[in-house]
């Protein structure tokens, strides 16, 4: 068995086909010792991967997009979510919401985990005609800390994951009234990047997207309570039947779609992110995403987009 090890910027159920992997055997059965960590502070997940300890770096492709031709060389080789989960909340139902109904308002977008819950609502936003003078943001602070405010009574509008924004309606005490993977269609938002040196050394990044594969196929064909175990003892603070309704809607929504980094969504987060300032031009989809591994993975899982 070769070990391999994921650093990942998070543990939250918008991953679980990387658990089912763990949990079927399908990593086992590729020959790999898996094992993953979620670091407090999400910047150790490069620390992770410069010094060896980390094989993958599970994370927003526009870490590798910002450091492209700046001093480290990324490269993005599948998908783990390929729609962005995540949904803007308001204290009432909006029926017949509009982004533009945002403008005299303050949204609350965390950033204390990285910046894209901001930059791609904004992106939305400006694509929608919203008048962003208009618009009064609060970011750059923990998710757990922007929700506590918001239940507080502060802002108008709080940007949240599509989990924690149905356990705030099922409580009532917010309403979903826009969902980013609606109204952004394919977008990486999650995504498996290593060192390019890295791909030339050995298989097992192929053998690890194989297994992954598999896991993205079962979750097509199995309904999330064939699940439950797995996401009881993983996410306890969450009621589990609550968690299985939540993860169908998710697998329903196309969430976790294609294990391929689709170069549309590519070209489109891109174009955001130059339109907010992250890059200073578009990153051409081949100088970031070697698509090898995960062509393979579909190639030899058979299963297709």
């Amino acid at each position: 068995m070769d070990k391999f090890h994921v650093s990942a910027t998070s543990h939250w159920p918008n991953y679980l086909p990387e658990y089912v992997a763990r949990e079927q055997g399908f990593f086992a059965d590729e020959g790999l010792d898996f094992t993953r960590s979620a670091p407090t502070d999400w910047t150790q997940v490069l620390t992770d991967l410069s010094d060896g300890t980390a094989d993958l770096v599970l994370g927003g492709i526009w870490v590798p997009t910002m450091y492209h031709g700046r001093g480290r060389d990324y490269v993005a080789v599948a998908a783990l979510n390929s729609r962005n989960p995540k949904v803007l909340v308001m204290r009432e139902p909006a029926p017949g919401f509009s982004w533009r109904d945002l403008e005299g308002k303050i949204v609350l977008a965390p950033g204390a985990g990285g910046t894209a819950p901001y930059v791609h609502t904004a992106g939305l936003m400006r694509k929608a005609g919203v008048d962003m003078t208009k618009v009064r943001w609060v970011r750059d602070l923990a998710g757990s800390t922007l929700t506590e405010l918001f239940l507080g009574g502060h802002g108008d509008a709080l940007v949240t994951d599509a989990i924690n924004g149905a356990l705030l309606e099922r409580a009532g005490k917010a309403s979903i009234v826009a969902r980013h993977d609606v109204d952004g269609g394919l977008m990486p938002n999650s995504v498996y990047y290593t060192d390019r040196e890295r791909l030339e050394r050995d298989d097992t990044v192929w053998r690890f997207c194989r297994a992954m594969q598999r896991a993205y196929d079962w979750l097509r064909e199995h309904s999330a309570v064939e699940a439950k175990s797995l996401l009881a003892r993983e996410w306890p603070g969450i009621e589990t039947d609550h968690l299985i309704e939540i993860v169908d809607d998710l697998r329903q929504r196309g969430i976790w779609e294609d294990i391929r980094i689709a170069p549309e969504g590519y070209d489109e987060w891109l174009r955001i992110q130059v339109e907010d300032g992250l890059v200073g031009k578009p990153v051409r989809y081949d100088d970031l995403v070697d698509p090898r591994p995960a062509e393979d993975a579909v190639r030899a899982v058979g299963a297709a987009r």
